[in-house]
């Protein structure tokens, strides 16, 4: 029988709430032991270099932590990964972006039941660089497999990074997604996510802007139908001076679908004239689906300014009276509000077939 291995600290809020919200953390189980799993990389821009970890001196990246939660992250460490990373290295201003495509219909099975992958890149992105590198996983209704994915990204001064991840697994597949960033100085990350299909989802994001004009932005999309559960935990610290985080985060929840939301914008001592924004707008169509949110703010410097904000709503009487004197029904009304609110984000990816691709998801 296959060993199920059980995690209680996945996506643990910074700041614990009140634990009848059950909104503190997140608990997910790996049913076996991970192997690794390599990406497959399409195409190799240049100005994108893949180094061997024996090439690099790993000592000069800042320590980062866990995006996803201390616990995992030490079991996969010491039984997975190893300090063995796949290592993304770009100089310079690139136009195309680099494709990671993590195929899991290609992976298979196992005879006794589910298989579990678990993939470990760290991108590093040079002074003055300007890239993008796009993640995406896909799957089959069939596949049983449990994924986990583990990047770490350093950007130097004036570097500006575009991270893509696009996630279309199979209706069975969970999956843990772990980013964890480090900006330097006046260097800008922009950080665009969708999620559409898996099962049980985990995604972790922790940035850190630790030097002058670090700025970080971040768009992230979803749709959850039947008994999908979507947990997710951002969560960027301030601790540069002039710094700024922008997030935003777009989504629809359906039948009986669970979507959990942790967003923390930490202001540390010393970061002054940081600013930051937050701000989230659910869709429910259905009554049974559960939505959960807690948009946060934590504060140790005066001169800083923040905002954020949640809003949730059901498609209104009104909006349905004006589509339906267009001739357009209850039924397709809202299948146009479910896809507008991907496609806004999606239309942000610089890859046309991927934007295709997506929106040949929705159509199904």
């Amino acid at each position: 029988m296959t060993e199920t291995l059980k995690f209680n600290e996945i996506n643990k809020i910074p700041a614990l709430t009140w634990n009848w919200l059950k909104m503190n953390r997140d608990s997910f189980e790996l049913r076996g032991s991970p192997s690794v799993f390599e990406p497959k990389i399409l195409d190799l821009p240049e100005g994108f270099s893949v180094i061997s970890c024996e090439k690099i001196d790993l000592d000069k990246f800042p320590v980062l932590k866990s995006g996803i939660g201390e616990e995992l992250s030490a079991y996969l460490e010491e039984n997975v990964f190893k300090g063995v990373d796949q290592i993304i290295e770009i100089s310079g201003k690139v136009a195309p972006p680099l494709l990671l495509s993590f195929d899991y219909a290609k992976a298979g099975g196992t005879d006794s039941g589910c298989r579990q992958l678990a993939s470990s890149q760290i991108i590093y992105a040079k002074k003055d660089s300007e890239s993008c590198v796009i993640f995406l996983y896909e799957g089959e209704d069939s596949s049983k497999i449990d994924s986990i994915i583990r990047t770490k990204i350093y950007a130097e001064e004036n570097a500006s990074l575009h991270i893509v991840k696009v996630q279309l697994l199979g209706k069975d597949q969970n999956q843990i997604d772990e980013t964890s960033t480090v900006a330097g100085e006046n260097s800008k990350i922009h950080f665009t996510q969708i999620e559409l299909g898996g099962n049980h989802i985990d995604s972790g994001l922790y940035t850190e802007l630790r030097e002058y004009k670090a700025r970080f932005k971040s768009e992230l999309a979803f749709i959850a139908r039947g008994s999908q559960h979507f947990d997710f935990n951002h969560a960027v610290i301030h601790t540069g001076s002039e710094t700024d985080t922008k997030m935003l985060v777009k989504g629809v929840l359906d039948e009986n679908a669970v979507k959990n939301y942790r967003g923390t914008i930490d202001f540390k001592r010393g970061c002054y004239n940081a600013t930051g924004d937050e701000q989230e707008e659910t869709l429910l169509m259905s009554k049974s689906a559960v939505n959960k949110s807690i948009p946060m703010i934590l504060c140790d410097e005066e001169n800083v300014s923040g905002t954020h904000g949640a809003t949730l709503g059901r498609l209104g009487a009104d909006e349905l009276f004006y589509m339906k004197s267009r001739g357009i029904g209850e039924e397709e009304a809202k299948k146009m509000m479910t896809k507008a609110k991907v496609l806004s984000v999606a239309k942000l990816i610089p890859n046309e077939g991927l934007c295709e691709k997506i929106e040949s998801w929705l159509e199904k």
